[in-house]
């Protein structure tokens, strides 16, 4: 077994592969600015759309360094909303016993304040879903697992559905009927017209094994009644950890990578899949992808900027996320450009791009979860490497914010936002946790992570 696959087994085969060898990329030592470059030299020809910070001096705190959370963006972007995660620490070749926690927060992302709500809500769970139902006013939280603090043993899973009202700032859960999905986690979810759709997951309590899903379920957001679609064609393959998005233009929706049974160690899946709605057909697109992006990957984020009306194509994007390979964790941004007026039998042979190449494999590792400093060459257009994150797109897919997640060197709390016009990342709340030595500015690193 290459040494990369057998560090994963024995610091992931419990936790749910946390990178043993890979490198994240928050530039510590640049400050809380935008980052440049990443392009293949193109310019930067569009101002990003993040809101304006009108308090310079936001209130301090933040939640926990953690993984396997969810999160949403308000309608106008000023506010994200976190709940849940998984905040054990985990280090390389260590691991610890779950502790889940059902705390909410909200994250100014124009100045990088970070708010707690000390109010009830879902019980505590992570590897659960969150859409923003804007219509409505509200976020849904789907499913998720959870197990008492410190404990081992079977997991509770859920498929309840809890709302949390941007009005009142207040949790409840919702009455649902019909025929919902059976409880899981890994799973993914959309919004999709007036459906809530879910896709996909796991539904094994063991901590050891999986038992992924290829159902498909809506919930009618006015009714709140459940329903499984029978969709036809090429129907993806049973996985978790996989990444899903709604093209709301296109009434489309796309399915991207994730793993089976054997998503601890892999090989995971490499493909793309769209679903048309209004004829509820599932078709397997034909993708390649740029040099240095052979692998697979899990835990990735993944929105869609739909059509403009000037007829530019919809633009796919895919962030981060841990592949099966040399690397790890990863901290590349690919994009896909999809003519959405073009049937999808019709699209024939796509090719992803390298819009941020992230960082690149280095050096070897010299020991079990032993690992140089010089593993990579950092990328100064993209942040520490990660995966499990939270990821928030705006509905339009004009940007989105990813939070947290796990790095090579622990669990991380810095929150980043990407406009997809303006194509770069700017930081919305930088911290130390969880970084790999060389991206805390440290000149005397003696390995990865110290």
């Amino acid at each position: 077994m290459p040494m990369k696959k057998a560090l994963l087994w024995m610091a992931l085969s419990l936790v749910g592969l946390l990178a043993c060898g890979s490198s994240n990329e928050t530039d510590d030592g640049a400050g809380a600015g935008s980052s440049t470059g990443g392009t293949g030299g193109a310019p930067v020809v569009a101002k990003s759309k993040r809101p304006q910070c009108n308090n310079p001096d936001p209130p301090g705190g933040a939640p926990l360094a953690r993984a396997d959370s969810a999160g949403v963006l308000t309608e106008d972007s000023r506010t994200m909303l976190l709940f849940g995660g998984d905040t054990a620490v985990v280090i390389c070749g260590d691991i610890p016993k779950r502790t889940h926690v059902g705390d909410t927060w909200l994250l100014d992302t124009a100045c990088g304040g970070w708010t707690e709500l000390q109010i009830a809500g879902p019980e505590a769970r992570a590897r659960h879903t969150m859409v923003a139902d804007h219509a409505h006013g509200r976020a849904l939280v789907f499913g998720g697992r959870t197990r008492p603090t410190g404990q081992s043993g079977p997991y509770t899973l859920f498929n309840d559905v809890w709302a949390f009202d941007f009005a009142t700032q207040a949790w409840a859960m919702l009455g649902t009927t019909g025929t919902p999905p059976s409880a899981r986690s890994n799973h993914a979810a959309v919004i999709e017209g007036n459906d809530m759709l879910v896709f996909g997951g796991s539904t094994s309590t063991s901590g050891l094994s999986f038992v992924p899903q290829n159902d498909l379920f809506a919930l009618n957001l006015d009714t709140l009644e459940w329903r499984q679609i029978q969709a036809v064609g090429d129907v993806p393959p049973k996985r978790l950890f996989h990444a899903m998005a709604a093209d709301p233009a296109a009434r489309r929706i796309y399915v991207a990578h994730g793993g089976d049974e054997n998503a601890y160690l892999g090989p995971f899946f490499k493909d793309l899949y769209v679903f048309d709605v209004p004829t509820s057909t599932w078709t397997a697109l034909q993708t390649s992808y740029p040099a240095g992006n052979t692998e697979g990957r899990i835990k990735l984020g993944m929105a869609v900027r739909s059509s403009a009306a000037d007829g530019e194509p919809s633009r796919l994007f895919m962030a981060s996320g841990h592949d099966d390979g040399t690397l790890g964790n990863r901290n590349d941004l690919l994009v896909l450009d999809i003519d959405p007026t073009v049937a999808p039998a019709n699209l024939g042979p796509l090719q992803w791009q390298a819009h941020i190449v992230g960082d690149v494999y280095n050096a070897p590792s010299t020991g079990q979860c032993d690992f140089p400093s010089d593993f990579v060459v950092n990328d100064p257009a993209s942040f520490e490497r990660r995966s499990a994150f939270a990821f928030a797109s705006r509905p339009d897919g004009e940007a989105f914010v990813i939070f947290a997640g796990d790095s090579d060197c622990g669990r991380l709390n810095d929150a980043w936002w990407f406009d997809t016009r303006a194509g770069a990342y700017e930081g919305v709340k930088e911290t130390l946790p969880g970084l790999t030595c060389p991206r805390t500015g440290n000149p005397n690193c003696q390995s990865l992570c110290g």
